[in-house]
């Protein structure tokens, strides 16, 4: 099937504040193309059967104007962000899905229980690993500073009494993609397009 078929039938994920999201397209292993929006899903599906990328990200953030660019003149007018969470197998000391999916599991079991967050998209990422996305209104306005403390809270060590010892919430997030509250991130229900392979990124459970 070509990609842009597919695009015609898929069940594409519409995120809170949809047209407030910036969109990103990469195609052939070219550059990234960014600083777009829609007004519904529906344009959206129209431009990704009219130019079939091999990848389609959208925003953590919410904008006043997503399509605003340079990032740096905030021009865009920043109104939030959702915390991301992200795992890939081949950046955990067992490099294996199976691991990756195990660590995805414990981390969403953390956030609910723990963390108490309510709000949780739970993703296949459609390659190397998974993706969660906490939408709770009491993340949206956090910095880079507050989401490097939930980053660290999923650390390897933590001390106690001077000593170092194994943190029990450690999961091997990426503690880079949980900072940045400007990331951009694959839309689910788009297709992951590798030179032998494409599968969709897929919501495994959602708010």
């Amino acid at each position: 099937m070509r990609i842009g078929d597919y695009y015609m039938t898929a069940t594409l994920y519409e995120p809170p504040d949809f047209t407030s999201r910036e969109f990103g397209f990469r195609k052939n292993g070219g550059q990234m193309v960014r600083h777009k929006a829609f007004s519904s899903v529906e344009k959206l599906r129209t431009f990704l059967i009219e130019t079939a990328p091999d990848h389609v990200y959208f925003s953590s953030s919410k904008y006043e104007d997503p399509t605003a660019y340079p990032m740096e003149d905030k021009k865009k007018g920043w109104q939030g962000s959702d915390l991301v969470f992200d795992l890939d197998y081949d950046h955990l000391k067992r490099p294996t899905l199976m691991e990756a999916k195990k660590q995805s599991e414990k981390l969403m079991l953390i956030l609910k229980e723990d963390l108490e967050f309510k709000k949780l998209l739970y993703v296949d990422s459609g390659s190397r690993g998974f993706h969660i996305h906490v939408h709770d209104e009491c993340v949206q306005k956090l910095g880079n500073p507050e989401r490097r403390e939930i980053a660290d809270f999923f650390g390897h060590y933590k001390t106690k009494s001077a000593r170092k010892i194994i943190n029990p919430n450690w999961v091997e997030i990426d503690t880079v993609v949980t900072i940045d509250f400007t990331r951009l991130i694959r839309l689910p229900g788009s297709l992951n397009v590798k030179p032998d392979s494409a599968r969709p990124c897929a919501i495994i459970s959602g708010p």
